[in-house]
């Protein structure tokens, strides 16, 4: 009597395990301009909502304490961030934002130029003038710092109709005036 010893053997061969590491690669490379691309915008709307919450956050205190509140940003790429004073009363402890992060990573452009002061009204408006005599933040825009290219660029309006603090995108092709994403035309 004759038995057949026949074992099949079960896993991958080495052909297989290539073919699947090329194609994982592959896809690698060809997602990794998309991915960094994502984490700049990521980092550009992180810094557009650090600064605007900021703004909200002095308008806030302006209006609670019926003071003066200056929000006072340093836009030094790598270690910059914001301070919030009462401009009778400096002495008095308020809140502060540190870019953090990815954030570190952007780029901040303030206009007008050298400005970094706004000075909000017990009522939450922008005054016309700093208690330093000096035109206050009109807009802050946000870009990569990094040579990343097709990000999304952000701006903070400050004092939009007044009052008002929006992030807009100074790239949308405005076809309707009252579309949110986009700035107001000068």
């Amino acid at each position: 009597m004759l038995i057949s010893a026949t074992r099949w053997q079960s896993g991958f061969s080495l052909i297989e395990l290539m073919i699947t590491l090329s194609i994982a690669a592959t896809l690698l490379v060809l997602a990794a301009p998309g991915y960094a691309t994502w984490i700049a915008d990521a980092r550009i709307r992180s810094g557009a909502e650090l600064i605007a919450g900021g703004l909200r956050q002095a308008q806030g205190e302006a209006i609670k304490r019926n003071e003066d509140v200056e929000f006072i940003l340093d836009p030094t790429t790598g270690t910059g961030g914001w301070t919030l004073n009462v401009v009778s009363t400096p002495a008095i402890p308020l809140p502060a934002g540190l870019f953090i992060d990815g954030v570190r990573l952007t780029q901040f452009t303030v206009a007008p130029a050298g400005n970094t002061i706004v000075t909000f009204s017990g009522l939450g408006e922008v005054r016309l003038a700093n208690a330093d005599a000096t035109t206050p933040i009109q807009q802050v825009d946000i870009t990569a710092s990094t040579g990343v290219t097709g990000t999304r660029d952000l701006r903070v309006l400050v004092g939009a109709f007044r009052t008002g603090i929006k992030i807009c995108d100074p790239q949308w092709t405005v076809i309707d005036a009252n579309d949110p994403k986009a700035c107001p035309l000068p």
